[in-house]
């Protein structure tokens, strides 16, 4: 028994070891990069460089925050990925919670032509909607992107959603309505609290195509005040210089939002995980 548990504390030991290696070779971009943020400009580029910067230096996001509107361009992320990410979710669940649920002749169209819907590149509509938000006043506000961008992630979203709500139980519902719930009822009360780790990867997935895409808003935003964080990334790249510094200071901190989505989403995932446990 005692060399038993031995072997247990050791093999779990060398799991965690082997988990924590990966995630650092993993995330060795991001790390190098907010280190790097740290080295004054000159000293990035230096052929003597160190990993760790022998000058630590605040001078990068002085600039940055000081001389630039990078606050301004990461407010405007933010905000469109909200505001995206909220409405996929309602539209989406609903969708999905129709096509998993009733199994009509017009769920069949409609979850054919979402799939037909999700290999149609936008790019290829965005010369017909420049020129119709463009009659429509519409140019260089959230607007036009926030719908592109919920359009864009409702086809995978409505599946995702599809394929947890397949996974929850009927028996579940079927029990509500005996004890006296409608459908619409037993849905916000039985499913969804059982579908929270669904939510979770679509909040994740949503907020993250709206947060990062460049093509669209590159094409509708074209003022300053209305940059999203990857227009104002390109404002540090001159024609004939890249201030790196700046650069990796910036990308630092518009990796901090994503971060910060993806704790609060996860504890809401373990939430819905351990409700389902118990529920179900």
């Amino acid at each position: 028994m005692r060399h038993g548990s031995v072997r247990k504390r050791i093999g779990a030991w060398v799991l965690a070891i082997a988990l924590l290696i990966g995630m650092l070779v993993t995330n060795v971009p991001l790390i190098l990069t907010a280190i790097n943020s740290f080295r004054p400009s000159r000293d990035i580029l230096s052929s003597g460089a160190t990993l760790w910067p022998q000058d630590v230096s605040w001078t990068n996001y002085a600039t940055v925050a000081g001389k630039t509107d990078y606050f301004l361009y990461l407010r405007n992320s933010v905000v469109i990925a909200i505001i995206t990410t909220a409405i996929t979710l309602v539209a989406a669940g609903f969708a999905g919670y129709s096509i998993s649920r009733y199994r009509t002749r017009v769920n069949t169209v409609y979850s054919s032509a979402l799939m037909a819907f999700q290999l149609f590149p936008i790019i290829l509509s965005v010369i017909p909607l420049f020129v119709t938000f463009r009659k429509l006043g519409l140019m260089n506000t959230p607007v036009p992107v926030t719908i592109l961008y919920i359009v864009m992630s409702l086809p995978f979203c409505t599946w995702m959603f599809k394929g947890f709500f397949d996974s929850i139980p009927r028996e579940l519902e079927e029990a509500a309505r005996i004890d006296g719930c409608s459908s619409f009822r037993a849905m916000i009360s039985i499913v969804i609290p059982l579908a929270g780790p669904g939510a979770a990867a679509v909040a994740i997935f949503a907020f993250l195509q709206a947060y990062n895409e460049y093509m669209v808003a590159s094409a509708f935003l074209q003022q300053p005040a209305s940059f999203t964080v990857p227009i104002g990334l390109r404002g540090f790249m001159q024609q004939n210089t890249t201030d790196w510094g700046q650069m990796l200071a910036a990308s630092t901190l518009a990796a901090l939002p994503p971060l910060i989505m993806f704790l609060l989403v996860q504890k809401w995932m373990i939430r819905g995980m351990a409700a389902g446990a118990v529920k179900g």
